[in-house]
Formats: structure tokens, sequence, C-alpha cells
């Protein structure tokens, strides 16, 4: 059985939304203690690009890419949490709005230990 889609008109999603998405897709990993701001020599490159709580959206060539930058917890494997938080985000843009991800780039900034915490 085929199914039939019927269009009414367009639908236009917000560059601000897939932020917004892939940001809380970031916050509910374990591991990730917080978005840290994307660096000022970054953010030049991307002059325009969308950027807000350590997340960079770049929409050119018709593809969706994202940057995330964060602190991560001590005591993770970074590369697994890493991984984690592509995969989120990819599947949080994908469930909600149905655009496909082209690139999730996580760059660590630091790890946060705590008063008192041994390596």
């Amino acid at each position: 059985m085929s199914e039939r889609h019927e269009s009414f008109g367009r639908i236009e999603v917000a560059p601000e939304v897939l932020v917004t998405i892939a940001r809380y897709a970031v916050q509910g990993i374990e591991g990730v203690q917080q978005l840290v701001p994307v660096p000022a020599d970054i953010a030049r490159l991307f002059q325009r690009g969308l950027r807000q709580d350590g997340v960079l959206l770049d929409l050119s060539e018709n593809k969706v890419r994202f940057n995330i930058y964060a602190i991560m917890a001590p005591h993770v494997n970074l590369l697994e949490t890493s991984r984690t938080i592509q995969t989120a985000v990819t599947e949080a843009i994908d469930t909600m709005v149905g655009i496909p991800v082209d690139a999730v780039n996580v760059f660590v900034e630091d790890v946060h230990y705590g008063k008192g915490e041994v390596v």
C-alpha cells in the first residue's frame, strides 16, 4: 500500500530552531558538563553561520553541519561521549524536523575537575 502525502504549502524551519534542538540534545547527555561559547576565531570563519551557546550551525552548500563546543566531566570516555553527541544531534534533528545532517563535529574544549578530584 502506498501512502500519499499532499502538500498544502511550504514549511520553513528557522535556523534558530535547529540550534535549539541540537543544544537540548547535547545537554541531556551524561558526561557533558556544559556547552561553551564558540571561539571568536572560529566564529569569524563562519560569519554566515548561526552560533549560540556552544553550537555553531553551518548551512552552506545546502548541507546542515553542526560544530559543538563542550566541556566534559572527568572520568568519562571522551571518544564515546563525543560519538554519543553526534548520534543524539543527528537523531534529534531527523526526528523533529526530518532534515538529514551532513556532519556533527565535536570539540572538547576542556575537562572540568572539581576541587580535590584526582586524575
